[in-house]
């Protein structure tokens, strides 16, 4: 799978806690279209609606919901009623590794955000000022 920068839509209670660290998997209802090393960009969504931080992707699990629960219990920032209601109807579920969480200055974002992700291409300008903020160090 590809490495990319991906600006990635997330709740501001889970965004929060991965760039604490004390969430070590986001979990998704569909499989992500990058890889391990690809830099993931914090959009905290609603009511927050600003860049946060960034984190490395590490390992993409997947697997079956109730073998995907054992793997990430008590790391994916939620308890097991929420994890089951997420993924209700789904035969495969997904958690994306976070490695090296950092938070940034909070920066608004100037354009639509995405409802899951988005790649940032450094063709477009509106996400070339996206990856800058990125790199910078808080």
């Amino acid at each position: 799978m590809v490495t990319r920068d991906v600006l990635m839509s997330i709740r501001p209670a889970y965004a929060e806690a991965i760039l604490s660290g004390s969430k070590l998997y986001e979990l998704r209802r569909r499989r992500p279209s990058f890889g391990a090393g690809s830099q993931v960009v914090v959009y905290s969504s609603s009511p927050d609606q600003r860049l946060l931080g960034t984190f490395m992707a590490g390992a993409i699990h997947e697997a079956e919901p109730a073998v995907l629960w054992k793997l990430v219990r008590g790391k994916a920032g939620v308890d097991r009623e929420a994890f089951v209601a997420y993924f209700e109807g789904c035969s495969i579920a997904f958690a994306i590794e976070v490695r090296s969480p950092q938070r940034l200055e909070p920066a608004p974002l100037r354009f639509r955000p995405p409802q899951s992700y988005l790649f940032l291409r450094h063709s477009q300008r509106r996400h070339r000022r996206v990856l800058r903020w990125a790199s910078t160090i808080a």
